[in-house]
């Protein structure tokens, strides 16, 4: 098989997870690829021994999949599952994605291997058409697992970042030991088109690179402030190497208003040849085959005849004789890996010569705000840049004139992300497919609170606009939490859910402690 595509790490079940360990639940999302409902097939059958199925293709005009996994059961602590899943190409030849799970020494991981056999055919293969296999979203999505590939974090969600958040981003920028790439995606509008590619590019792009989106005028000219180079474009995007002498490739704001998949096609291009040349062996499931071999030879060791013995120094002679194979075939594989590499970079090179445009982003910074605490003509902005799902109360105007919150910037760039979520919730009549404090948090840097005791124990939730039956202002956006009352901001809010809308009838400090 010639490897297109290597995304490994270690799984752990999470500190407040429940429910089967680790290798179990691989060992679940694994059996998504056999149609287990139509098999009849069990986590638990998994094991028992050798197996093959045939499985439709998945959407009309797909060739069907050949499915078949080998288990091995050594000893305690030492066991593995890998499954391959087999289909023709449109082109010639056969897309092989092979999943390994193993367990070892008390370590537990997961390896994904896509790539083609190629059946003779001499011609180029589409890395830019692999996606993750519907095992590794489900792993993504698990929230009772832990996935770290040395000291990263491996997920398949964005990290938004505001202002707040920017010096962290800088910081795991330079961090030491950082594997993996990332993605920085600079989106002006929280809900505009760059914050939908990131989301995009975080699932398609799993174990590859991690995935960051900036948002708002603020945080994108704080991100760049201290840059001397490589400068994140205005609505575009760049892709940070962990080396520092790397060149960082970027794109413009045209390619991420553009075609998306076009883009995450190239994005796998650039990163799927690199992961073959940076991961090494699957050392653990070499752990556990390793340990199998033993526990046979300690089976024989209690045999009858010196035959054994000789039978086992030939065993020895044969698995040193195959390892030096895999690795006289890793390096070939290396090195047509390196050669694509290099045909890539080539290719970019020769792009880059015949453009007229320059080799950096010419980056647009947005002029500071004369009195940035001075919202008087921004609350009918926000207003109308939400289609009036978002609606402040004269209480709420009021409160901001007279309060003493000392970042007022950040409070703006909070009222703009919330301005956007207003319009995109009230777009959807509400029906967000999940509950608003997972949505809001998924979407955006803000954090989201649906109630707040203390505020009703002080008989501060309840208002009346428009009606004279009082409205709950619990829901809330919290803003620098964990600080002195004074520095605590807050946005309290009432939920519409008649006239799809929400009234912001606090804007200012924290209602109580102070």
């Amino acid at each position: 098989m010639q490897q297109l595509y290597v995304v490994g790490f270690e799984v752990a079940v999470a500190d407040d997870g429940s429910g089967p360990p680790a290798f179990e639940r691989l060992l679940a999302h694994m059996l998504q690829h056999v149609s287990p409902e139509k098999n009849g097939l069990s986590v638990s059958s998994f094991m028992l021994g050798k197996g093959e199925a045939v499985v439709p293709g998945y959407g009309p005009g797909r060739s069907e999949k050949h499915v078949s996994w080998f288990p091995v059961a050594a000893v305690d602590g030492h066991r593995g599952l890998r499954m391959e899943i087999e289909e023709d190409l449109p082109r010639g030849g056969r897309f092989v994605c092979q999943l390994t799970a193993s367990e070892s020494g008390g370590t537990t991981g997961f390896r994904v291997v896509m790539g083609r056999k190629s059946d003779g055919l001499l011609a180029p293969a589409t890395v830019e058409d692999l996606r993750p296999p519907r095992a590794l979203q489900a792993i993504m999505k698990d929230s009772a697992l832990r996935r770290t590939d040395g000291h990263d974090s491996i997920t398949a969600t964005v990290t938004p970042a505001l202002t707040a958040q920017v010096p962290a981003v800088r910081e795991r920028l330079g961090a030491a030991g950082r594997r993996l790439p990332i993605l920085v995606v600079s989106s002006i509008r929280t809900m505009g088109p760059p914050a939908a590619f990131a989301r995009k590019a975080a699932q398609r792009l799993a174990g590859l690179a991690h995935v960051v989106v900036v948002s708002g005028w603020l945080a994108f000219d704080s991100f760049n402030a201290e840059l001397e180079r490589n400068l994140l474009p205005r609505d575009g995007a760049r892709l940070y190497w962990p080396t520092a002498d790397a060149r960082n490739p970027w794109w413009s704001s045209t390619e991420l208003y553009g075609d998306h998949e076009a883009l995450l096609g190239r994005l796998t291009r650039l990163l799927a040849p690199l992961s073959v040349v940076a991961r090494e062996r699957d050392r653990l499931w070499d752990a556990v085959r390793s340990s199998e071999t033993d526990a046979i030879l300690e089976d024989l060791a209690g045999s009858e005849s010196g035959k054994i013995t000789q039978l086992k120094e030939k065993l020895e002679e044969e698995r040193k004789q195959s390892v030096d194979l895999f690795e006289q075939n890793e390096q070939l594989e290396s090195q047509v890996a390196r050669l694509e590499i290099q045909v890539a970079n080539l290719t970019a090179q020769l792009e880059t010569a015949v453009l007229s445009s320059t080799a950096e982003p010419i980056v647009e910074q947005k002029r500071p705000v004369a009195n940035p605490g001075d919202f008087s003509s921004d609350w009918d902005r926000w207003e109308q840049e939400s289609d009036g799902g978002l609606v402040f109360t004269p209480n709420a105007k009021e409160q901001w004139r007279k309060c003493s919150y000392p970042y007022p910037e950040r409070m703006r760039e909070a009222l703009d992300t919330l301005a956007e979520l207003a319009k995109e919730w009230k777009a959807q009549r509400g029906k967000v497919g999940t509950s608003l404090v997972s949505w809001v948090g998924d979407s955006t840097p803000l954090v989201y609170a649906p109630s707040d005791e203390p505020l009703r124990r002080a008989k501060k939730h309840e208002f009346k606009f428009e009606r004279e039956k009082p409205w709950d202002r619990q829901s809330h956006i919290k803003l620098d939490d964990n600080t002195s009352p004074d520095r605590v901001g807050r946005i309290y809010f009432a939920i519409d859910n008649a006239a799809h809308r929400w009234i912001v009838d606090h804007v200012g400090l924290k209602l109580y402690g102070l």
